[in-house]
């Protein structure tokens, strides 16, 4: 997966290079457009810091995203809240150009993503790290918590097959049914780490009153989350490429998640 993303990396920023990419601003994208002059981005709440809400105004890092795109393109930007369920239809009926597909389990339908994020499963640890889990192979031995079912156990279970090729002692694992008491055994003390998935690992590491938050580097990537375009629309598939791959390049995008607080993983374009 980690080669996936360098070498989508690599043909994106081989689009800043092109001359295609230095003309983008002189492009007529209105016949690819719901409305003239404007792009319309379909956004799902997906949480701080990555949509939310806040004075009846949709912000955060996937909204600053979508205006970089709508500016690369000399474009007004107009944002649609929708609800997650009626997000993909949106899309499919031409009401809006984009939708971020951080809100959606997996796409379906004739669409095609250019990625600004890639999420998956994180280890959390007690504030302060008493424990000093700072690598994967501190937590042989250790105690660890999980949601049943999730991908964070799965994420758990192949560590401990990796520990176990290792000759190293694997860790205890304890499953909860609920997300919710995943991270008690951790706050409590009672144990080293707990899995959870980008979005609730994010906004825990940003809350100052949280016990807890995540080791960087100690994670596993499921998918790659962005924009999603309508397939047969290529000609916005292109320019919201082109955009993504000039931010990269000038290192707009990298100052942009820095600002929210997103760890390095996080991004397809390392």
């Amino acid at each position: 997966m980690a080669r996936r993303f360098r070498t989508l990396a690599l043909a994106l920023l081989a689009l800043v290079a092109a001359p295609a990419a230095a003309s983008a601003h002189y492009v007529d994208l209105n016949e690819a457009l719901h409305s003239r002059n404007t792009l319309t981005v379909g956004i799902a709440l997906t949480g701080q810091p990555f949509a939310y809400k806040r004075d009846g105004v949709v912000r955060g890092f996937e909204v600053e995203m979508a205006e970089a795109v709508a500016e690369a393109h000399g474009l007004a930007l107009e944002v649609v809240r929708l609800p997650r369920g009626k997000l993909e239809a949106a899309l499919a009926a031409g009401d809006v150009d984009v939708a971020n597909t951080l809100a959606l389990e997996a796409e379906s339908g004739d669409v095609k993503t250019v990625p600004y994020l890639v999420i998956g499963d994180h280890l959390m640890v007690l504030r302060g790290n008493p424990f000093r889990i700072r690598a994967v192979t501190d937590l042989s031995g250790r105690v660890t918590s999980v949601t049943s079912g999730s991908t964070g156990e799965a994420f758990a279970h192949a560590l401990n097959g990796e520990f176990a090729d290792a000759g190293l002692e694997p860790m205890h694992v304890h499953s909860f049914p609920h997300h919710r008491w995943t991270h008690f055994p951790v706050s409590m003390g009672h144990a080293q780490g707990y899995f959870i998935q980008t979005v609730s690992a994010v906004a825990i590491s940003a809350d100052p009153e949280s016990r807890t938050h995540m080791v960087e580097g100690v994670f596993r990537p499921v998918r790659e989350v962005g924009f999603a375009v309508r397939g047969d629309n290529d000609k916005l598939h292109h320019a919201v490429e082109h955009a993504v791959a000039a931010m990269v390049a000038t290192g707009k995008y990298r100052k942009l998640r820095e600002s929210y607080g997103l760890p390095p993983e996080l991004s397809p374009y390392r």
